[in-house]
């Protein structure tokens, strides 16, 4: 393992600037969103639900080592109420992402509402896994 410990450095409501749509054919939508950047507009961990609005988490991915641009791999999860698109029939209770970052760095994941669908109440819970560890785990409860 070469993940240390992972910090929470924010969570809550954000806002994204140009998202890039990468395919990703076991997503629900059958892609995944890209951001360059994020900005946290609202600390909170209870969000109301609604088309549009944007929730997740930034973290400090801190090495053993103390060296930068380190490869590490890990699994970013959102575990969720079961979601269902109507177009394809697939359904999940699980979004998650596998992820080649760099050590001793800032990272995030968010999860955007883009279909009324994808509102679920319930919580919702991000987690970051290296090698079946959970290094950071947030939870968020859509109202």
């Amino acid at each position: 393992m070469k993940i240390k410990q992972i910090k929470l450095l924010n969570f809550g409501l954000l806002i994204a600037d140009e998202e890039q749509v990468e395919p990703k054919e076991d997503s629900l939508t059958g892609y995944m969103l890209y951001p360059t950047e994020i900005q946290f507009i609202k600390i909170t961990d209870r969000v109301e639900g609604v088309v549009g609005l944007r929730f997740g988490i930034e973290y400090y991915i801190e090495g053993y080592s103390n060296q930068k641009y380190e490869d590490v791999i890990f699994y970013s999860r959102i575990f969720h109420p079961i979601l269902t698109n109507p177009k394809t029939g697939k359904s999940s209770r699980l979004t998650q992402e596998r992820k080649l970052n760099y050590l001793n760095e800032i990272n995030f994941d968010y999860f955007c509402f883009e279909n009324e669908w994808e509102i679920q109440k319930g919580c919702w819970t991000f987690q970051i896994v290296e090698n079946e560890v959970i290094k950071l785990e947030k939870s968020f409860e859509i109202l």
